[in-house]
């Protein structure tokens, strides 16, 4: 009789768990903070080093998304990395494409709130 009762107690605990489960496997979304991705990204876009490598790369990447978070336009941070390329590298800098990855992949790989 107490086997009864326990088996009882599972099989509803079961039931009424099973469907707050299945909708939150089903609403949760991939993890969109993924630096792996980032650097894969801005490698393939022919972006490979900031004077640190990776890192910096990753650093750079984080601080678009604190940007971002505090407003900053995605279009504005474009033109202020290549303002800030030409500055610090010249003829050796980002192009206008490859700012636009800095920002985008950023905002697709790490900004997991935009």
């Amino acid at each position: 009789m107490a086997t009864r009762r326990h088996y009882g107690r599972f099989m509803g605990l079961a039931v009424t768990s099973a469907p707050l489960l299945v909708a939150g496997v089903a609403w949760a979304g991939p993890a969109q903070a993924d630096a792996a991705s980032y650097l894969t990204d801005l490698h393939h876009a022919g972006i490979q080093d900031f004077n640190g490598g990776d890192a910096a790369l990753l650093a750079t990447g984080q601080k678009l998304c604190v940007q971002i978070g505090y407003g900053v336009a995605p279009a504005q941070l474009k033109a202020m990395a290549l303002q800030r390329s030409d500055t610090k590298l010249g003829a050796n800098g980002l192009t206008q494409q490859q700012a636009d990855a800095v920002v985008n992949y950023a905002v697709a790989d790490l900004c997991p709130d935009y």
